[in-house]
């Protein structure tokens, strides 16, 4: 079969390398690997040209000019036209949970690619319970289109070094977007007096603003993922405390690197919940970073790789071809 890719965020830059970029990266990486019974055509914007009105109508123009059997809508967007049937990836709905959080023309944009994806998908791939649960409550009829399909361990997080004895760090890892709800953890780790300690807090990302460095609060910016790899290996643990998440891969990463995670309940989805220290409330958040009582193991990194990973997320995939 041939089967268009839209690979359009495998050109992001660097600063912009977090969740669609993470998973397309590492879908295409699995479809080579683990797929040679199909012939795949990924769009991006260094082989198909100009950018401008790129899905709607450069993508839509090679649909038309070779025919395809199967669309993978990578990025929930799809062009005016496509020859075959269309596989979309829904990666959650907080502009529709939390719009507050959004500027007004982003919501909207999101909005028209969600009901654009409930009229001409053939499946909807999610990658959490929580997803399906979500989006089936509000479009009944879809239930069985929707497949969920869990996220593999990124390839470069897949070997690591277990640190035993732990650095006085904690992680923060998101863009610099409000759902991520960073103040909660800023103010957790103030609340906490772990500064006082020597702790520190480096938060991943455009977090120039929430630096103090007095508090022990440090702005890294963007750094290369082989570095995130070695600070996850080393650090106390990851917090997370979006008010909306549909997987959190900074979980998953960090998890893999024998890092343990501490997050609020809104930011844990249930495939991952029996891995994490899952906080109700600021209170319960600041005593687990006291007192860490769930830290991966040999056992449980081992369930994860089993659980996780992208040579089964393919053959489930293809499954639906």
């Amino acid at each position: 079969m041939k089967i268009s890719v839209d690979g359009g965020a495998l050109n992001l830059k660097s600063s912009q390398r977090f969740g669609t970029a993470v998973f397309s990266e590492n879908l295409i990486r699995s479809l080579q690997l683990y797929d040679d019974q199909n012939i795949y055509h990924i769009y991006t914007f260094k082989n198909l040209k100009p950018k401008i009105f790129w899905m709607k109508g450069r993508v839509s123009l090679e649909e038309i000019k070779e025919n395809k059997d199967i669309f993978l809508a990578l990025n929930q967007a799809l062009p005016l036209y496509t020859s075959g049937k269309i596989i979309n990836f829904c990666h959650g709905l907080s502009y529709h949970f939390f719009p507050k959080y959004y500027p007004e023309k982003y919501r909207a944009r999101l909005n028209r690619q969600l009901n654009e994806m409930i009229k001409r998908s053939d499946k909807i791939i999610v990658s959490s319970q929580k997803v399906k649960k979500e989006i089936t409550s509000m479009y009944p009829d879809i239930e069985k289109k929707v497949v969920i399909l869990p996220f593999g361990i990124p390839y470069d997080m897949l070997t690591h070094q277990i640190h035993k004895d732990k650095d006085r760090y904690f992680l923060f890892v998101a863009n610099n977007q409000k759902i991520k709800n960073a103040d909660f953890v800023v103010d957790s780790f103030i609340r906490s007096k772990l500064h006082d300690q020597g702790y520190k807090l480096y938060m991943i990302g455009d977090w120039k603003n929430h630096e103090n460095i007095d508090k022990g609060i440090v702005s890294l910016g963007s750094v290369s993922r082989k570095k995130l790899s070695t600070l996850y290996q080393k650090a106390t643990a990851l917090l997370t405390s979006s008010y909306y998440e549909s997987f959190n891969f900074p979980v998953l990463e960090a998890l893999s690197q024998s890092c343990p995670v501490i997050g609020l309940k809104s930011a844990i989805i249930p495939e991952l919940k029996s891995y994490v220290n899952v906080a109700t409330n600021s209170q319960e958040f600041v005593d687990f970073m006291k007192k860490i009582t769930k830290k991966p193991d040999v056992q449980s990194i081992n369930r994860l790789y089993k659980n996780f990973n992208w040579k089964k997320y393919v053959k489930n995939l293809v499954k639906l071809y």
